[in-house]
């Protein structure tokens, strides 16, 4: 795998961005276009105003920035192997709070095999097998291979 690691977040970025999307979270469009114009130059992105409305309600302002910025810096890895998910997903088991780890890991999943319900898997695979057993507890090598079975059938 050839990185391992979410990439560095500069912090004083993070809490500017977190200021932004607090305010822009309930504001009025019309007013929020600075604040929002300000927002998606910093962050390099080009994210819609409907994006910040409710944020509060499902997630901390800060939290939805470092989602935003390490979805944005992170890339598909075209030469992740079946051990690599493996040893990500051990990583997570093992530790399943650390957020930075897990928004890297579901980023490069995501972009690398098209996968968006990869957090469904790890926390809810009722919802990612569709059949609503949440209960099931799966080995990092099934979570593995059931990322790689869905990329296939994809192909398919």
């Amino acid at each position: 795998m050839t990185n391992e690691t979410p990439p560095h977040l500069d912090e004083a970025l993070v809490q500017r961005l977190a200021e932004l999307a607090n305010e822009l979270d309930g504001a009025d469009e019309h007013d929020a276009k600075p604040l929002l114009e300000e927002f998606n130059e910093l962050a390099g992105t080009s994210i819609p105003f409907a994006e910040f409305q409710g944020i509060y309600g499902a997630e901390d302002h800060i939290d939805y920035v470092r989602r935003v910025l390490t979805d944005k810096l992170t890339n598909a890895d075209s030469s992740l192997t079946r051990d690599d998910l493996t040893e990500m997903f051990k990583r997570v088991c093992e530790n399943p709070t650390d957020d930075a780890y897990l928004q890297f890991m579901f980023s490069t999943i995501k972009k690398t095999f098209g996968d968006h319900q990869i957090s469904d898997l790890v926390f809810w695979p009722g919802e990612y097998f569709g059949d609503g057993d949440n209960s099931r507890e799966q080995t990092p090598e099934e979570m593995a291979e059931a990322v790689l079975e869905r990329y296939r059938q994809k192909q398919a």
